[in-house]
């Protein structure tokens, strides 16, 4: 194959990827739409869609006729034509979902853990949810496995390196484990990017400064920056929980003293808990220009009018700011397998081949 043969090729595939992630995006649309959007001549469209159709990615769904004509037809994609799977690895338990092409679950199963599970147990579990999820479905069809794990680790190359409150997680090839173990493709990050991710993916359209907080056996913030997810240079941004509110504080399991997490989990109530975490969110809008704040997680779901009331009422009297610098807050709707259905949504990422990421973080391979 020559250097231009790949050239075509490849771009060839980037605008198949370009209409399948328009068609998405939009709910289907109309040939003569997906030119308009896609920036591709109608020649182009008309030889990319039959091929998309033939593959049996796409379905065709013929419209009512608006007056004299030919009724259009509009494309849709076919969800049942592929299958994602994404997993959350928290410290007690392991959440696996399948997903179709469109991101909804399909299936999901869950398993809990012991206290200070080694690796080889964690990977297992996983792996018996990817087995029972996939029982009967064709295993070509699915497009890979994400998986959202406690960090810190290095998302580029799915290496675990020292999770906290997590002793023996010590430089563990997560990825490269589970790929042996399944067979599949498989993309790790951390659960707090992954839960943003879940909240990226479900938006067309531009995206305000987001903080996903993730509050749950531990606390940490996925972040949304300039509409896209921000992992930093290292893939370790969103530690949130290990920001000091109190420098004599509590020992952190992290080390430090006085983390937003520790005092967090000690507080005496749900309200004196939510009250925390506003204090530390608070700091965090002013670090970032945040413009909204979603909250997450099972501590939030336990008690999401408590968390809402008392973050809200930290950021008011933290940060008295004129209109144009107030916070949106939101409770997230997604539920508790937000953060393995984002890690379901990043491999269907791949597949639509949508940017994700900023902060030198190259793309998921």
């Amino acid at each position: 194959m020559t250097e231009s043969g790949v050239n075509l090729r490849g771009l060839r595939q980037h605008n198949r990827a370009m209409l399948l992630t328009a068609i998405r995006r939009a709910g289907g649309l109309s040939r003569v739409e997906l030119a308009e959007r896609s920036g591709l001549t109608q020649q182009a469209v008309s030889k990319i869609v039959p091929e998309l159709i033939t593959a049996g990615l796409l379905d065709e769904q013929q419209l009512p006729a608006a007056g004299v004509g030919k009724p259009r037809i509009r494309l849709a994609i076919r969800p049942e034509a592929r299958y994602a799977l994404g997993a959350q690895l928290d410290r007690d338990e392991v959440q696996v979902v399948l997903t179709d092409l469109l991101g909804a679950v399909v299936a999901a199963t869950t398993a809990a853990l012991p206290p200070g599970f080694p690796p080889v147990e964690g990977v297992a579990a996983i792996g018996l949810g990817v087995d029972r999820l996939c029982a009967g479905i064709d295993k070509s069809r699915v497009l890979g496995l994400g998986v959202g794990a406690t960090g810190p680790l290095d998302h580029r190359t799915g290496v675990v390196r020292d999770a906290t409150h997590q002793p023996g997680w010590h430089d563990v090839p997560l990825r490269d484990l589970l790929t042996a173990l399944t067979g599949l493709d498989v993309v790790v990050d951390k659960d707090t990017n992954a839960a943003a991710f879940a909240h990226q993916w479900q938006t067309d359209g531009p995206t305000p400064a987001t903080a996903v907080v993730l509050v749950g056996t531990g606390i940490g913030v996925g972040l949304l920056i300039g509409g896209r997810l921000y992992r930093g240079p290292r893939t370790n941004a969103g530690e949130f929980g290990h920001t000091t509110l109190s420098y004599d504080g509590p020992r952190c399991p992290c080390g430090r003293r006085g983390c937003v997490e520790v005092l967090h989990n000690l507080a005496n109530s749900p309200e004196e808990a939510a009250r925390l975490l506003g204090i530390g969110l608070a700091d965090l809008v002013q670090v970032l220009d945040l413009e909204r704040i979603v909250l997450a997680g099972r501590a939030v779901r336990a008690a999401p009018t408590v968390y809402a009331e008392a973050v809200s009422a930290q950021l008011a009297e933290q940060l008295p700011a004129p209109h144009w610098q107030r916070i949106r807050l939101d409770v997230s709707e997604l539920g508790e397998d937000v953060v393995a259905i984002g890690a379901a949504a990043e491999v269907l990422s791949v597949f639509y081949a949508e940017p994700q990421m900023t902060g030198g973080s190259p793309p998921a391979q």
